[in-house]
């Protein structure tokens, strides 16, 4: 019998002894549990810092990107109105530079093509063709007298006087060339047509002659 109380005993010794190992033996694997997760968490933490980082990053490029792209599109639109402004400029100087005489043939030609018309829609009356030739006669007049404001602003003086004494000679020519048109017709009623349409071609030829002989 005490034998088998001293065995029990033994056993029980030994079962206590394993216990403590295996209590020894789980708390440094516990340590080395806690290590891998706090080193993996450290992991994640960097990884999350990195990323974070590394969307600032492309944050940043994003609004730099679109801040230049702004500049840009903003250095174009003043490029465009800077260069839109230098062909207005350059126009206007091209038109300067084109001087009068050029215009001035532009506009005569084109009251050559409104007498024609003028002409081509009277009703072929002798009163209508009359008032038709009165009114050519006045464009003729009205271009003759801004052509004669021109000259005086570009010729010299002593160029100027010669062109007003010859310009006088040019009136009693136009007078008396309508007159010996007329004659032929003195006492008819075509007599006032005819004056009034030689007034008209003569005044036509001295516009066409001051603007080519004289204007710059």
């Amino acid at each position: 019998m005490k034998k088998l109380f001293a065995a029990l005993a033994l056993f029980v010794f030994l079962a206590g002894c394993n216990n403590e190992n295996s209590t020894d033996k789980s708390v440094p694997e516990n340590k080395e549990s806690n290590t891998e997760t706090s080193d993996i968490t450290k992991e994640n933490n960097s990884e999350s810092s990195t990323n974070n980082q590394e969307g600032q990053n492309i944050d940043e490029n994003e609004t730099s990107n679109t801040s230049e792209t702004a500049n840009q599109e903003q250095e174009e639109t003043r490029n465009e109105s800077s260069s839109n402004t230098e062909d207005k400029e350059a126009g206007t100087e091209t038109e300067k530079n084109m001087g009068k005489k050029d215009k001035y043939i532009e506009n005569l030609n084109e009251i050559e093509k409104a007498a024609a018309e003028i002409r081509n829609t009277d009703d072929d009356s002798t009163l209508g063709m009359t008032k038709s030739e009165e009114e050519i006669l006045k464009k003729w007049d009205q271009a003759l007298n801004e052509i004669y404001q021109v000259l005086e602003k570009q010729l010299p003086k002593s160029e100027m006087e010669k062109l007003r004494a010859e310009q006088r000679k040019w009136i009693a020519y136009r007078d008396e060339t309508a007159k010996e048109a007329a004659k032929k017709y003195e006492g008819g009623t075509l007599e006032s047509l005819e004056y009034i349409a030689s007034q008209a071609g003569t005044t036509k030829d001295r516009c066409y002659e001051l603007v080519e002989g004289y204007m710059k």
